[in-house]
């Protein structure tokens, strides 16, 4: 949607979008990446975009999993939703860091909950500020226009996302006739995977929400390790369910099947 909303945004402003999402695993809980692409003149490629401008990343969990500057361009930005100040975010590298508290802003205007906060909005306002490749004029009325529901609130996360960027230095350039590393959307294992046992093989780099039981509701039913599709979820010594977190990729099944609702599902440190 986010990807969506800034397409229809630039399209505004005069020039030309294309946006589309890849689904890497078609699955709750699995990261989703989507790619916009903006020029002053009509677009004919039709492919991923491998060497971005600007990478915008709006969960800080997946900087410790996923290698999000893969291909970012030389004097490139990267955006990230995070409360933390983009100095020290990361590696320094030849881009800008910019951040925004957009989980804040979104919660702020009731957009979403405290663990799934809708920060679309909020970004898009952000980008705005810290590319200045579209105006936050254009994106208000991208979202007056396009956003599915709570138009107002959604316009005003994009101002106060606008006002709340803050954005570090650039880091050093590489020396010349360094290559940057192979561009990836997500992290693969290496090796004959359909032969490698599932002890081996640990399928966490998934996960943007972790389960957290509240064994004071937890009556042992044993619903979540009934319902886990990825075997888990295991027991201690007095029965109750312990989260196996090198397994656990986020899907959400567990909490939503757990009678007693002990289990609720957070948004990664």
């Amino acid at each position: 949607m986010a990807s969506e909303l800034l397409a229809q945004a630039v399209f505004v402003d005069g020039k030309f979008p294309q946006s589309f999402p890849f689904f890497g695993v078609e699955r709750r809980g699995a990261p989703v990446t989507a790619f916009t692409r903006i020029d002053d003149r009509p677009i004919d490629v039709r492919t991923s975009v491998t060497t971005p401008d600007i990478v915008v990343v709006l969960d800080a969990g997946l900087l410790q999993r996923i290698p999000v500057t893969n291909g970012l361009r030389a004097g490139g930005i990267l955006l990230v939703n995070t409360p933390k100040p983009p100095e020290g975010l990361l590696e320094a590298g030849p881009f800008l860091v910019s951040t925004v508290d957009a989980t804040r802003i979104a919660l702020e205007h009731g957009l979403g909950s405290s663990t799934l906060p809708i920060v679309n909005t909020a970004v898009l306002g952000a980008f705005a500020r810290a590319s200045g490749v579209v105006s936050l004029d254009a994106v208000r009325e991208a979202i007056d226009s396009f956003s599915p529901a709570r138009r107002a609130d959604n316009c005003a996360a994009a101002s106060d996302g606008f006002d709340a960027v803050r954005t570090a230095p650039m880091g050093p350039t590489p020396p010349a006739g360094s290559a940057p590393p192979h561009p990836s959307t997500f992290p693969r294992v290496d090796g004959p995977v359909a032969t490698i046992s599932s002890d081996v093989i640990h399928t966490a780099d998934w996960r943007t929400l972790t389960p957290r039981i509240t064994l004071a509701k937890c009556t042992r039913c044993n619903f979540c390790w009934k319902f886990c599709p990825d075997d888990a979820i295991e027991f201690d010594a007095a029965g109750f369910p312990v989260i196996r977190t090198d397994y656990c990729k986020g899907c959400g099944i567990c909490a939503a099947e757990c009678p007693p609702r002990a289990i609720e599902m957070r948004a990664e440190a």
